[in-house]
């Protein structure tokens, strides 16, 4: 590449590096926010869960808009919005607060991560740089990953998890710098398109239902009419969904491009490459926390077997696409994740950190042959002008579906882990309500309402009650690992039944 693409892909990679300190850093920071809440897991999911949704709602319009104003202009507007939402999170007073602020973020994300991707596969000095460009880009946000979960541990060990979101706010203004002064004006755009707001609204709808229905599903009762009637309306706004499709002058879901039943295999590949990892991020480092003990910094080391394979990985997957193709780097990642995800299961509790280390490096080593071939699949397979709205519709499908993993797993585990809670404390002659097991299961001990209830037992009580929770989190989070092996393994047969060569005739 020419010095110039250099510059260009310098800065894609600085703006994904933001975008990717803030998606693992602000999962680290779930336990010290359930302190400062006095909230469980089923809610505090929601800072994963409401920014993964309106980020990915939000990517197909940014996309889009990008291939009619220009992505350098919509780049610079989303981080525009990414810096405010992220003072927003630093002043957050309330749990309900805070999630708002995040769904602002992801709508800011969302604008500006379709852009970077497809800036990166359309200004390259030649074509068969694409697919190392998009790597690069992808290991931008991957590094990001690395380094978020320690930024926020060092924050916390400053005693204000609020501070890690003045590092968004910091690599948001460094972000903009660099796509003012370095990405040049595009003059050319794409006219006479429309944006699909009914269709995007819908799908939110539909999604946010049946996250919101999977969090309170154990408070309700799973079978209680309010709760019932929750997921039948969602399912109506998804059968609603293709109607309206078919009315709306240009869909999300383009019609030349939904007939192809290979790019359909690539979008679904796009999604069940994410489960086991996003419950990974969210569960792993609370199991180091809750049961292990450890710190947010010490789990933040302990997470990188995961987040520096996916960083490193980025570049090597894009290195090897060309030479192998993606169906044999998909086919190999896939088995990788989903035996990692299934060995989660199967070590024995008690081994502590190795408990989860083999999993975590065959997650990582199995993602890196996934994310990004599977999007850049996508992203090649259309004209360049569709580079921006085939880049968010493939992420937008990855991250939707990472959203319906968490609060699927999130609420098997729930449920698994207050029934395990339970029976030891049953086991162990301890009476205890069902409301005070609430209140520790899914929690830290140092919450208000925890500390609250272990106030009530002598010191011999309150040591079982102690390690039952953690033997409790860790059953909970096998069940949960025991879903994410299954949704995952489901990529295995759609990698197998990929033709790379009708992928590539798509619009051709």
């Amino acid at each position: 590449m020419d010095r110039t693409s250099i510059l260009k892909v310098i800065t894609l990679m600085v703006t994904a590096f933001g975008i990717g300190i803030d998606f693992t850093g602000a999962l680290m920071l779930v336990p010290a926010i359930e302190n400062s809440f006095d909230a469980d897991i089923t809610s505090t999911q929601w800072v994963l869960n409401i920014y993964a949704l309106f980020f990915a709602m939000t990517m197909v319009a940014g996309g889009r808009l990008g291939d009619m104003y220009g992505h350098r202009k919509m780049m610079i507007i989303g981080l525009s919005i990414f810096l405010f939402a992220s003072v927003l999170c630093f002043v957050s007073p309330g749990l309900d607060y805070l999630i708002g602020a995040r769904a602002l973020q992801g709508i800011g994300a969302g604008c500006v991560w379709p852009c970077t991707l497809a800036f990166g596969a359309t200004k390259v000095s030649k074509p068969e740089h694409r697919a190392l460009v998009m790597g690069l880009i992808l290991a931008g946000v991957t590094t990001g990953n690395v380094f978020g979960p320690m930024i926020s541990g060092a924050v916390v060990n400053f005693g204000d998890w609020r501070m890690f979101f003045l590092a968004n706010v910091i690599f948001a203004c460094i972000s903009m710098v660099t796509a003012i002064i370095l990405m040049e004006k595009e003059t050319q755009h794409k006219k006479g398109e429309h944006i699909d707001f009914a269709g995007m609204g819908i799908l939110s709808f539909a999604v946010l239902l049946l996250l919101y229905g999977l969090d309170v599903g154990a408070d309700w009762g799973w079978t209680s009419v309010p709760l019932l009637l929750l997921f039948f309306v969602s399912a109506i706004l998804f059968f609603l969904f293709p109607r309206v499709e078919k009315r709306v002058k240009e869909p999300l879901l383009l019609p030349q491009l939904m007939q192809n039943r290979e790019f359909l295999i690539t979008l679904g590949l796009n999604m069940f490459n994410v489960s086991a990892v996003f419950v990974g991020l969210l569960y792993f480092p609370q199991y180091m926390q809750k049961v292990l003990g450890w710190s947010v910094f010490q789990s933040a080391l302990g997470l990188a077997p995961l987040t520096v394979l996916l960083a490193v990985g980025s570049i090597i997957s894009g290195t090897l696409y060309n030479d192998f193709g993606p169906k044999r780097l998909l086919v190999w990642g896939y088995i990788c994740v989903t035996a990692g995800a299934a060995s989660i299961v199967v070590m024995p509790a008690g081994l502590g950190y190795l408990q989860i280390l083999p999993g975590m490096t065959l997650m990582g080593l199995g993602a890196t042959l996934t994310v990004g071939p599977s999007g850049t699949a996508a992203v090649c397979a259309v004209k360049p002008e569709r580079a921006g709205l085939v880049g968010g519709l493939s992420f937008m499908t990855h991250l939707v579906y990472g959203a319906i993993s968490v609060a699927c797993a999130t609420a098997v585990m729930y449920v698994t882990s207050l029934a395990s809670l339970r029976n030891q404390l049953s086991a162990d002659g301890i009476s205890m309500s069902d409301a005070d097991q609430r209140a520790l299961n899914g929690g830290t001990l140092t919450t208000d309402s925890a500390t609250a209830v272990l106030a009530k037992l002598n010191s011999a009580e309150a040591e079982k009650v102690k390690s039952a929770i953690a033997s409790a989190f860790d059953t909970g989070m096998n069940m949960a690992f025991v879903f994410a092996t299954l949704s995952v393994a489901v990529g295995i047969l759609l990698a197998a039944k990929l033709d790379e060569k009708k992928l590539h005739k798509v619009e051709g």
